[in-house]
């Protein structure tokens, strides 16, 4: 490795960071949620950068959301993953029963996971 290049990690070291199979690994990959490097052999190298894309790909999927959300949300800008955020906790402070402090949810790209996760946590306070 030169300096300045990269430190990239072969599929099996991704696998042990992550706790991704393969398989799991590739498939994403299949998906276009990442793109790593190839050696002269052909064998997939992964950024430092892929791995916490993966790790947050794996986060987002364990809490619900489904492979078209977590694809639309790694297209979008970040600034709109916060908006929904704060409709996020703008429709919990409503669900306990505080004014608004916006007129609109909107923009929300995840309504029925937000409906679902309020309803959860309403029903482990009652």
């Amino acid at each position: 490795m030169r300096d300045g290049e990269p430190l990239l990690f072969p599929i099996g070291e991704v696998k042990a960071r992550t706790g991704l199979t393969e398989r799991r690994i590739r498939y994403y990959e299949s998906l276009k949620l990442l793109t790593p490097r190839r050696s002269e052999g052909n064998q997939r190298l992964y950024s430092q950068h892929d791995i916490e894309r993966l790790k947050e790909i794996k986060e987002w999927l364990d809490s619900g959301l489904s492979l078209k959300a977590v694809r639309a949300r790694l297209a979008e800008p970040p600034d709109a993953i916060e908006r929904d955020a704060e409709s996020y906790f703008e429709g919990k402070r409503i669900a306990h029963g505080e004014r608004p402090r916006h007129g609109s949810l909107y923009p929300l790209k995840e309504r029925a996971l937000i409906l679902r996760r309020l309803e959860e946590e309403r029903e482990e306070n009652e």
